[in-house]
């Protein structure tokens, strides 16, 4: 049997595209669920699919909000030579938390697009910048964890401009990494956000402003 390292975009393992038999544990299915995937975690996804005494073939389905650079490069060999008859699925919010060496090395589910987008950040790349730095210090102080739902959500955004990208890339990478300050990264992320209009996350589109 061919294996395969697989990546679905979703939110959650019950949501994702993931077939119904492999979105609970079993014998031969294991689970890694984790906030932020780290070096040790990765090390731990080694061992265990080194193991033996498997009698069927080996799945491991992986969820993270987020996955450190050092973890990425750790699994670099893993995805690439798989033990025999190993599959693995890897269920990530998004994609621009990986680095392009360990992307290149999974198999994205045909179809699979970045999850949509929440209305609170529509409604938040549509906020004046005095309004958006309000909202985030509010949060930080009172709600991280929504701050934080909310800096993943905005790095579903699609554009072409690189400095709005290189910061959406920033922030999604870092935000979940323990002793970043979320507050820094999203405010530096609604600074970088233009003035815009958007259909909708899937669909979003800069404009310049004239100057006043």
């Amino acid at each position: 049997m061919e294996t395969h390292a697989h990546l679905l975009i979703a939110p959650s393992i019950e949501s994702s595209d993931l077939a119904a038999n492999l979105k609970n544990e079993s014998v031969d299915t294991s689970h890694l669920v984790r906030s932020s995937f780290g070096i040790e975690d990765a090390r731990e996804l080694i061992q265990k699919s080194m193991s033996r005494g498997w009698e069927k073939n080996r799945r491991f389905v992986i969820f993270t909000e987020n996955i450190t650079d050092e973890a990425q490069n750790a699994l670099l060999k893993l995805f690439e030579e798989p033990p025999e008859n190993t599959i693995f699925y890897l269920i990530i919010p998004n994609s621009s938390i990986l680095l392009p060496t360990l992307r290149s090395r999974l198999i994205a589910s045909e179809g699979q697009k970045e999850a949509g987008g929440t209305p609170e950040a529509t409604e938040f790349i549509k906020m004046p910048y005095g309004e958006r730095l309000d909202l985030i210090a509010k949060l930080a102080k009172k709600d991280p964890d929504t701050l934080k739902r909310l800096v993943l959500e905005l790095g579903k955004l699609n554009t072409a401009n690189q400095n709005v990208k290189r910061s959406l890339l920033l922030a999604t990478k870092y935000i979940s990494n323990r002793g970043a300050s979320k507050k820094m990264l999203a405010e530096e992320l609604a600074l970088a956000l233009p003035g815009c209009w958007v259909a909708g996350l899937q669909g979003f589109t800069t404009r310049v402003l004239p100057k006043i």
